[in-house]
């Protein structure tokens, strides 16, 4: 059942695709493969030959699959083998992954501090629910693929926008656009663009509503709403890891540790379990 929208997020969608903003779609090779996974005794052998068509998609697979996280006893180079050993559900997040970098393109610095950004918070998000999955009963997989699609609106409106990037002094690296701010120069923001490419590209409709509100805590149901928490204890961690300022995290803190299973007393050991895992994988 699609996602019910009320009227003010319509106008908003409406204003967004008037201004010329471009929402990406689903790239083919996502689409053959949801065909080829959905198909009656889908086969691995043609999911890994499809895979096995684009270069780089088969490079970030076997990137995973040797990797230390899955420590496999000799180098894996046989596609279909590595898709069996991650699994099917992981191939497809790393497909969408390299897609979404592919389609969104950029060359200048500033996308390099994104695509940066983002994989840190996917990877923080992984591991924030790999460690609360009996209070958040919220998959690493799914946590990854909120936090690497949660701000991808931002790279969609820096080139729609040439001045986009000098409004927020993004080049500087250490500011992020403020969603607020971003309706009042662009009318539009990077986290209902970002929802748009997340229902465009089929991710849950959970993970749609956590992009969409992963700064305003009011409007999500149970789900999303856990995804959003563990998406801001995962930003929160960012700022920590890289001393900057995190002026929001206060007035959330509490919620945050509610939703996700947290104490007060637990809270600094579990963060720095968190950033030790992911310094240390």
């Amino acid at each position: 059942m699609e996602p019910t929208i009320n009227t003010s997020e319509q106008q908003q969608i409406d204003a967004i695709l008037g201004s010329g903003v471009g929402i990406p779609p689903q790239p083919t090779i996502l689409l053959e493969l949801d065909k080829l996974i959905n198909r009656p005794g889908n086969s691995l052998v043609a999911i890994g030959n499809l895979i096995g068509k684009d270069v780089g998609l088969t490079a970030a697979v076997f990137k995973v699959v040797n990797s230390s996280f899955y420590k496999p006893r000799s180098r894996v180079e046989d596609i279909t083998k590595a898709i069996t050993i991650i699994g099917l559900t992981q191939v497809v997040n790393i497909i969408k992954g390299v897609s979404l970098r592919k389609v969104l393109g950029g060359h200048e610095p500033i996308y390099d501090k994104f695509w940066e950004r983002s994989g840190e918070i996917a990877t923080l998000s992984a591991i924030i629910a790999s460690k609360q999955i009996s209070a958040c009963n919220i998959a690493p997989d799914q946590a990854y693929m909120a936090g690497l699609f949660h701000e991808c609106g931002v790279p969609i409106l820096m080139q729609r926008f040439p001045e986009y990037c000098r409004a927020f002094r993004l080049n500087q690296g250490v500011n992020w656009p403020n969603f607020r701010e971003e309706d009042r120069r662009f009318n539009t923001d990077h986290t209902v663009v970002g929802s748009l490419v997340a229902k465009h590209w089929g991710l849950p409709d959970f993970i749609c509503k956590a992009v969409r509100f992963h700064h305003d805590r009011l409007h999500v149901g149970h789900a999303a709403l856990t995804m959003v928490s563990i998406l801001q204890m995962a930003r929160h961690l960012l700022h920590v890891m890289h001393q900057l300022p995190d002026d929001q995290w206060p007035e959330m803190r509490q919620q945050v540790f509610d939703e996700i299973g947290l104490s007060e007393e637990g809270a600094r050991e579990f963060e720095e379990d968190v950033l030790d895992t992911f310094r240390n994988p």
